[in-house]
């Protein structure tokens, strides 16, 4: 573990050498979300609310789903991009160095620009609980909650990262599965399920359980029907989830073979 903050610490410390860039790259990926933002809250606010859910809900959804992938882009960019390590035969340095190849690739080359998207997830979340109609201690409940959400839902997107890179283990490329595995689960996180048809919320609930990530327990802390033990379902599934990724990680590598370039 020690190893583990070291490595990180100075994958941040070599970006944090271009402070400016920095800067620039973070407003702009934050701007970006926001505006992304605006033009849905001027789609949703045609409408009463999306089955029953009011918009100032709903930015509760967004705001931790895109905190989440935000922290998953900024500390996991090379499992994002893990492609490049089976087309191009990079993995094959990762093997012979002296530290896990799973552990190398999450310290490896912090992407700090993410952070933007952190930001406008917390600027959504302050603006949503402003506007919040809901009894003081469920909304202290709610506050108290969210870090607990946030971090649950990071862990959940991260696992399946590492699904979806370990897959390449066997297909080489994963771009285009991504739009399946991360992307259309990420987008459909930041609205509540009930708009979604039955099949899908099964595959929501069991093999991309993006469920978990924030609709669960926003129903039993925004008075949405659900039931007090969802609070703690919530992380409990993303530690199982992210147990079973690492360990069908460590299944897939056994099956690496290079690609000789």
């Amino acid at each position: 573990m020690k190893l583990f903050w070291k490595l990180l610490s100075a994958s941040i410390r070599s970006r944090m050498q271009y402070k400016l860039n920095f800067l620039l790259s973070m407003t702009a990926n934050a701007l970006l979300h926001v505006l992304d933002y605006v033009m849905l809250a001027a789609i949703l606010l045609r409408f009463d609310n999306v089955k029953g859910w009011e918009i100032e809900e709903i930015g509760f959804l967004y705001g931790i789903s895109s905190i989440a992938v935000s922290l998953y882009r900024t500390f996991a960019p090379e499992i994002h991009n893990f492609e490049k390590y089976m087309v191009h035969g990079e993995f094959d340095s990762l093997l012979i160095r002296p530290i896990s190849p799973f552990l190398f690739l999450l310290t490896r080359n912090v992407n700090l620009s993410h952070l933007g998207g952190v930001i406008q997830g917390l600027l959504i979340l302050t603006v949503s609980a402003v506007q919040l109609d809901i009894s003081l201690p469920l909304f202290v409940a709610l506050c108290l909650y969210l870090p607990v959400a946030v971090m649950s839902s990071f862990i959940i997107a991260l696992a399946l990262g590492v699904v979806t890179a370990t897959i390449g283990f066997w297909t080489q490329k994963i771009k285009d599965l991504q739009a399946f595995t991360l992307y259309a689960p990420f987008n459909a996180a930041n609205f509540p399920l009930t708009i979604y048809p039955t099949w899908l919320k099964f595959i929501f609930f069991t093999v991309l359980p993006i469920a978990f990530m924030n609709y669960l327990p926003m129903t039993y802390l925004l008075n949405k029907g659900g039931q007090f033990y969802y609070i703690f379902v919530t992380p409990c599934v993303s530690f199982l989830f992210f147990g079973l990724a690492y360990h069908f990680w460590s299944f897939g590598i056994r099956f690496y073979h290079s690609t000789g370039s």
